[in-house]
């Protein structure tokens, strides 16, 4: 075997014991705070109801945004989308809510639209605003069309 070869074959052993490494990592940190995830959001999934039962959609996102600027971590900010679905999901009804929001499989328009609300809104972290307005793009997608006007 030439010796390239053999240098080519311990780079690729080293990076797959790497990858194993970090997936065990993962899969023990999520192991070891399994309990403290499921009830941050079983609380967080309480707020949300209660937050949604008395405000409208806008409301929602706004609430959401101003966690979202608070949270640090990707956990927290995974919590706001929780958050935030939640809340849309018992909110009072909106006709005009999803009103030129796109279909995530729409991606160029997404991801437009995404940044545009995100700029609107005074997001701080614009990443984190984009990973969040994707339960809007979610919670509209589920909603009926609205009665052609006329």
């Amino acid at each position: 075997m030439p010796k390239w070869l053999k240098i080519v074959a311990l780079v690729m052993l080293g990076l797959v014991l790497l990858c194993g490494l970090g997936v065990g990592g993962v899969a023990f940190w999520f192991n070891t705070n399994k309990d403290r995830l499921r009830e941050s959001g079983k609380r967080i999934m309480a707020e949300a109801k209660a937050f949604g039962s008395g405000a409208d959609a806008d409301a929602c996102v706004n609430e959401s945004m101003r966690r979202l600027d608070a949270a640090d971590g990707f956990v927290a900010q995974a919590e706001q989308k929780v958050f935030l679905r939640t809340c849309l999901e018992n909110t009072l009804a909106r006709p005009d809510f999803c009103v030129g929001v796109p279909k995530m499989t729409d991606f160029v328009a997404a991801a437009s639209w995404s940044v545009a609300n995100c700029n609107q809104r005074g997001a701080k972290d614009a990443q984190a605003c984009g990973r969040l307005m994707q339960a809007v793009m979610e919670h509209c997608e589920k909603q009926p069309a609205p009665p052609p006007p006329g």
